[in-house]
């Protein structure tokens, strides 16, 4: 009985790893270096890659009800006066943005957190707006998220 049951855990895992994306350390260096370009940290870069989709660039997040989700490493929000601002204010580079290509979802995204503690002045509020889109409203939730990016060491 102990094989069958390791053998199901084993093709399981493979099963699992087949449909997600989860970046190498070679992209994830890039992606700190992006970070650090733009004044964020890599303790922040890296747990803010973590919470928002595990280091899988290809992640997607629930609808909401008016029918947007969350795509990419930094889980990009799709509602398209938000993707349109973010894209055009914070993609840099030549070709199409790609919202799934983990290098283009960085700079977008830690450029407009870049951005964001810079009209904040904090971190914490940063991150609150990032998440959530509003400070004042910020759910105990969102208040946890920030916090636990913010306490993250040095990977």
């Amino acid at each position: 009985m102990k094989k069958v049951c390791i053998f199901i855990i084993v093709i399981s895992l493979f099963c699992v790893n087949a449909y997600t994306k989860v970046i190498d350390n070679r992209t994830k260096h890039i992606i700190y270096e992006i970070g650090l370009s733009k004044g964020v940290p890599k303790s922040i870069t890296d747990r803010l890659m973590y919470e928002e989709s595990r280091y899988d660039d290809h992640a997607k997040s629930e609808y909401t009800k008016e029918g947007y989700n969350s795509k990419g490493l930094f889980q990009i929000y799709t509602r398209p006066d938000n993707l349109e601002y973010i894209v055009s204010k914070f993609w840099t580079g030549d070709e199409k943005f790609d919202i799934y290509n983990p290098v283009h979802n960085a700079t977008a995204a830690l450029g407009y957190l870049s951005a964001l503690h810079r009209q904040y002045g904090s971190w914490y509020e940063a991150l609150l707006f990032y998440n959530h889109g509003d400070i004042k409203t910020a759910s105990e939730d969102t208040k946890l998220y920030a916090l636990r990016i913010i306490n993250a060491v040095n990977p």
